[in-house]
């Protein structure tokens, strides 16, 4: 693989993100989602856990709602330390974890699709400053929103 000086800048601009060999090798962002949301498990999920997961999945950035609130709206009949504690036996991670993920793949999916402004996208996914999605969106990624932005447009440009 050959790199011209656009992806040098980027390689220079992220390094660690480059140090991990699975990072190199994805085409696209669904790939990237599949290795954060692994499917195998689906199978041996609670059911309440299972429609816990598909309002967050469906919900994206909006989930703005107490746990309680949305138990009583899917009528689990559960109280928020059991929803909690139900998800994560079953899930493998906390609900709040999970959101954050979701929301975090819902902002990653706009900034390669859209050319809307990053702090628009921050509120979308459900961040109230800036700063604290670029934090979280780098904890994830190892790239700040406008490094990931560049590089899956230089991805695309080169395909």
């Amino acid at each position: 693989m050959t790199y011209e000086r656009s992806d040098v800048q980027i390689l220079h601009a992220a390094p660690a993100i480059w140090k991990q060999a699975s990072i190199q090798e994805l085409e696209t962002l669904e790939s990237l989602v599949d290795r954060l949301f692994p499917q195998g498990a689906a199978s041996n999920i609670d059911w309440r856990a299972m429609k816990l997961k598909n309002y967050i999945d469906n919900a994206e950035g909006k989930v703005n709602e107490s746990l309680g609130h949305v138990c009583s709206q899917l009528q689990l009949s559960l109280s928020d330390r059991q929803a909690r504690r139900l998800f994560k036996e079953s899930l493998g991670i906390s609900m709040k974890d999970y959101a954050r993920k979701r929301r975090l793949v819902f902002a990653a999916k706009q900034l390669q699709n859209t050319d809307e402004p990053i702090k628009v996208i921050a509120t979308d996914a459900g961040y109230h400053t800036k700063d604290g999605f670029r934090k979280a969106f780098y904890e994830m990624f190892r790239l700040t929103p406008v490094e990931f932005r560049r590089f899956w447009q230089r991805r695309h440009v080169a395909a």
